[in-house]
C-alpha cells in the first residue's frame, strides 16, 4: 500500500474487527475504506483482497474466497504493492486448506515467504511456515498427501519456531509458538515418535500455562495424556496426572465436548490398565457428557472428530457392559447411541420436531413389555467401523477405537440373548453406495455366507413367530435381510414364514404401542383417504409405469390421483396431513454427500427433498409409500441412523413407510403395489401384505405377467432357473421394505 494514512487506518480497524469476530464493524470499516478508495486506485485491490477475507469470515465461503484472492493476484503488480502480494498468497494458502487443496495451499504460503522476508516480516514469515506446516500434516492425514509430506511438516513448524526464536516474546508469538508445538506434537504422534510428541505437547502445555489459556492449555494437557498412554506403561500415572489436569481445565472454561473426548480417554486409560468397573464408569460419563451436547461444530473437522468421540465412547461402553455379563445396560446403551447419532445429524430449523425427536430412548424393559408375544426383535449393533472414516485422520485421533465387531441382541418378551457374530463390519461396507446391494449383496453365495452368519445363530427364535422386527446398524443398512439365504435354499421370506419389518431403532419401533391397523374391510370404506403422486419424469429420467400405477393405486383406495407433470407440490403439503395413504410413484435420487438433499421428482422441473419434508411436512397418515428407484437408501453416517427420504417421513409423522433399497424395475414395482394394495384393502396389515405381495411376484408367471402389464413383455429374468418366472430374481421382490409400524 502506498503511503496513506487515512487508508493504513481504515485497514488496521477492519483488522482488529475481524480478530475480534465483530463482523458487522468489519462491514462497516471496509464499506467506509471502499469510500474512501473511490478517488485512489491503488487502494481498490486492496478493497478487493479485504472481501475475501468477509468471503471467508463472514460467509465460509471458501470457493468464493480463493477466486477472490486469485483475482487480487492477478490485478496485483508484486514490485510496486508487494505486502499486498504476500497477504493475498497467505490468504489464498488458507483458503485452499479449508477446501482440501493442499498442494494449492503449501504453493501459494511458500509463495508469500519471500516477499514476506524481502520485506523484514519475521512474524508473517512464521505465519506462513505455521500453515505450510498444517497442510502438509492435514493432507496426510486425510490419506490424500503421501507420508513424505510429515517431514515437510516438520521442517516447515521448526522454520517457523527458528524465525520466532529471534523476536521479542509478546503475546502474538507466544500464540504461534504454541499453535506450531501443537502441529509438531500432532507430526510426530503420526510418526509414532512418541519421545518427541511429548516434549512437543510439554512445550504446548508450558506456552498455554505461560499464556494463561485455560482452554487451549486443557487441550495440550489432553494430547500430552494420550501421548503419555500410548508410550508405555511406564508413563501410565504420568497419563493419568495429564488427564486430570485436562478435565479440570476444561470444566473450568466449560467445554463439554472437549471434556467428553478427555473422559473417554482416560476410560481407555483404565482399561487398558485391566480397571474395567473403573473403564466403565467413565465411559458412562463421557456418554452422559455426549448427551448434553449438541454437534453444531462449526466446521466438518469439528464435526468429524465430535463423531468419532460419540461413536467410540458408546460402543466401549457397550462393550465394557456385555463383558460384565450385563446385557440389558448393553442394549440399553445401543438405543441411546441410535438416538443420539440421528439428532447430530437432524439439521432442521424446526424446533417441534427436534423436542419430539429428543424423547429418551427406550429401555429393553419397556421394549420387551410392548414387544407382541409372537414377534422376534433382532438389533444389530456394530463396533470398530470405519464408515465415514476420513483418509488416515481415525489412526491418530484421541480414541483408542473399539475392536470391530457386529452384535445381535435378541429380544423376545421374555429374553434378551445377545451374539458376536464373529464378523467385522469393515467387510461388509461397499465400495460404492450406488447400487451397491444390487451389485454386491444379491450374489447368492454372499447371501448364504450372510444368512450364516447374521440369522442362523438365531434360527430357532424365528421359528413360529408371526413377525421379526430388524434394526440394522452401519453397513448393515445395505443388506437384503429378505433375500439371505438359509441353508434348505429357501430365503428368510418364505411362505409360512415370518413378516419383515424393520426400524431404525427400538424405540422409534416401540415408543408407542404400534398395533396393526384397522381392517378395511371395502375400497368404498376409505373414499378419498389417499392421495397418490405420480410422474414418469422428463427425457433423462423416463419412467414408463409410474402415473399408471398412481391412478390405479388411488382407484383401489378411492382416493385421489395427481399424475403427469405438473405441480404437486402444493397440493401436497395442502392434502396430505389428511390422507390415511400418502403414495408417491416417480423417479428419486440419492445424495451420499447431502442425504438431506435426497429428493423425488413430483412434477417438471419439481423437487421434493428430505430437508423439504423435515421442515414443512405434518403427517397423520397410516402409511407412506415411495415407489421410487433409491427412495430407502440412505446415507449410513457414523454406523447409525438412516438419513435419507425415508426417516425424514417418519419424523414428519408417518408411523409406517414403504421404500426401496436400490434402483427398482418398475414393471415389477407397478405389479407388486397393485397386490400390495388389494390385500391390504382385503384387511391385511402391511407387513403381511407386503410379504404377500412380495412372493406373489416372485412366483408370478410369464404370461399372467404380461397380462397384468397391459400386454408389456417383462424384462427378462435374472434367474436362469426358472426363465418362465420373469420375477423370481431377488433384484426385483427383494428392494421392498416396510420401515415402522406394520
Amino acid at each position: 500500500m502506498q503511503k496513506d494514512s487515512i487508508g493504513h487506518d481504515l485497514l488496521m480497524a477492519f483488522y482488529a474487527a475481524v480478530h475480534s469476530r465483530q463482523i458487522g464493524e468489519a462491514q462497516q470499516r471496509l464499506t467506509d475504506l471502499e469510500a474512501y478508495a473511490a478517488q485512489r486506485p491503488w487502494l481498490q485491490p486492496w478493497c478487493l483482497y479485504l472481501h475475501g477475507i468477509m468471503a471467508n469470515e463472514r460467509d465460509h465461503d471458501w470457493g468464493q474466497g480463493e477466486h477472490i484472492f486469485r483475482q487480487v493476484l492477478a490485478a496485483t503488480d508484486p514490485v510496486t504493492d508487494p505486502l499486498l502480494t504476500a497477504r493475498a498468497f497467505l490468504a489464498l494458502g488458507v483458503t485452499c486448506y479449508f477446501l482440501g487443496k493442499w498442494d494449492e495451499s503449501i504453493e501459494a504460503c511458500r509463495g508469500s515467504l519471500p516477499v514476506f522476508t524481502a520485506l523484514d516480516r519475521p512474524l508473517d514469515v512464521a505465519t506462513a511456515l505455521k500453515q505450510v506446516s498444517i497442510s502438509c500434516f492435514e493432507g496426510y492425514l486425510r490419506n490424500d498427501l503421501p507420508v513424505t509430506y510429515l517431514d515437510a511438516a516438520s521442517t516447515s513448524g521448526h522454520q517457523a519456531l527458528d524465525t520466532l526464536s529471534a523476536m521479542a516474546r509478546d503475546v502474538h508469538v507466544l500464540r504461534l509458538e504454541a499453535s506450531l508445538w501443537n502441529t509438531l506434537g500432532g507430526v510426530y504422534r503420526a510418526q509414532a515418535r512418541w519421545d518427541e510428541a511429548i516434549r512437543a505437547f510439554q512445550h504446548n502445555l508450558t506456552l498455554c500455562r505461560e499464556l494463561d489459556d485455560r482452554h487451549c492449555a486443557g487441550l495440550a494437557a489432553a494430547d500430552l495424556a494420550v501421548a503419555y498412554q500410548r508410550v508405555g506403561q511406564q508413563h501410565w500415572p504420568d497419563a493419568h496426572a495429564a488427564y486430570q489436569e485436562a478435565l479440570k481445565a476444561l470444566r473450568d472454561v466449560d467445554s463439554p465436548f472437549h471434556e467428553a473426548a478427555a473422559l473417554a480417554n482416560l476410560a481407555s486409560l483404565f482399561q487398558v490398565q485391566g480397571d474395567h468397573d473403573q473403564a466403565l464408569g467413565t465411559y458412562r460419563q463421557a456418554v452422559a457428557r455426549i448427551e448434553t451436547l449438541r454437534a453444531g461444530q462449526s466446521s466438518e473437522d469439528a464435526r468429524t472428530s465430535f463423531f468419532a468421540t460419540t461413536v467410540s465412547a458408546f460402543a466401549q461402553a457397550v462393550l465394557l457392559c456385555l463383558r460384565a455379563g450385563r446385557d440389558a445396560d448393553a442394549f440399553d446403551l445401543t438405543e441411546r447411541a441410535r438416538s443420539r447419532a440421528f439428532l447430530d445429524l437432524l439439521e432442521i430449523g424446526a424446533s417441534d420436531l427436534r423436542r419430539a425427536e429428543e424423547a429418551h430412548s427406550l429401555t429393553i424393559a419397556q421394549v420387551q413389555s410392548r414387544l407382541p408375544a409372537d414377534a422376534l426383535l433382532l438389533c444389530y449393533f456394530t463396533t470398530g467401523s470405519t464408515q465415514g472414516a476420513r483418509g488416515r485422520a481415525g489412526q491418530f485421533d484421541q480414541q483408542l477405537l473399539a475392536p470391530a465387531k457386529i452384535l445381535l441382541f435378541a429380544v423376545t418378551r421374555a429374553a434378551v440373548t445377545t451374539y458376536d457374530l464373529d464378523l467385522s463390519p469393515n467387510d461388509l461396507l461397499p465400495q460404492r453406495l450406488q447400487a451397491a446391494t444390487e451389485r454386491h449383496f444379491l450374489q447368492p453365495a454372499i447371501r448364504r455366507t450372510l444368512y450364516d452368519r447374521l440369522i442362523r445363530p438365531v434360527a430357532h427364535l424365528i421359528a413360529g413367530k408371526r413377525r421379526v422386527y430388524l434394526v440394522p446398524h452401519g453397513p448393515l443398512h445395505y443388506v437384503p435381510f429378505q433375500a439371505l439365504i438359509a441353508p434348505d435354499g429357501e430365503t428368510l421370506l418364505r411362505p409360512g414364514g415370518p413378516e419383515l419389518v424393520y426400524g431404525p431403532s427400538a424405540s422409534v419401533l416401540f415408543r408407542q404401542p404400534a398395533p396393526l391397523p384397522p381392517r378395511l374391510e371395502t375400497a368404498e370404506a376409505v373414499s378419498t383417504s389417499c392421495l397418490a403422486l405420480g410422474f414418469n419424469g422428463d427425457e433423462t429420467h423416463r419412467l414408463r409405469f409410474a402415473e399408471d400405477e398412481t391412478r390405479a393405486v388411488a382407484a383401489l383406495l378411492g382416493g385421489e390421483a395427481l399424475a403427469g407433470p405438473a405441480s404437486k407440490r402444493d397440493a401436497l403439503f395442502r392434502q396430505g396431513p389428511d390422507a390415511r395413504f400418502l403414495h408417491i410413484s416417480c423417479h428419486g435420487e440419492f445424495d451420499p454427500e447431502a442425504p438431506l438433499e435426497s429428493r423425488l421428482h413430483l412434477g417438471a422441473g419439481e423437487m421434493l427433498t428430505a430437508h423439504d419434508v423435515l421442515e414443512g411436512l405434518r403427517l397423520t397418515c397410516d402409511l407412506v409409500t415411495l415407489s421410487a428407484c433409491e427412495s430407502g437408501l440412505s446415507r449410513v453416517r457414523r454406523g447409525d441412523e438412516l438419513m435419507g427420504l425415508v426417516r425424514a417421513f417418519m419424523v414428519a409423522g408417518a408411523p409406517s413407510v414403504i421404500a426401496t433399497m436400490w434402483r427398482v424395475d418398475e414393471r415389477s414395482t407397478r405389479i407388486l403395489m397393485e397386490r400390495f394394495y388389494r390385500e391390504v384393502v382385503a384387511g391385511a396389515g402391511f407387513a403381511h401384505a407386503l410379504r404377500e405381495a412380495q412372493l406373489f411376484l416372485r412366483t408370478l408367471g410369464q404370461d399372467e405377467a404380461v397380462s397384468l402389464l397391459g400386454g408389456d413383455v417383462p424384462a427378462g429374468s435374472r434367474d436362469a432357473s426358472q426363465p418362465d418366472r420373469p420375477f423370481a430374481d431377488p433384484f426385483y421382490w427383494a428392494p421392498f421394505i416396510l420401515v415402522g409400524a406394520g
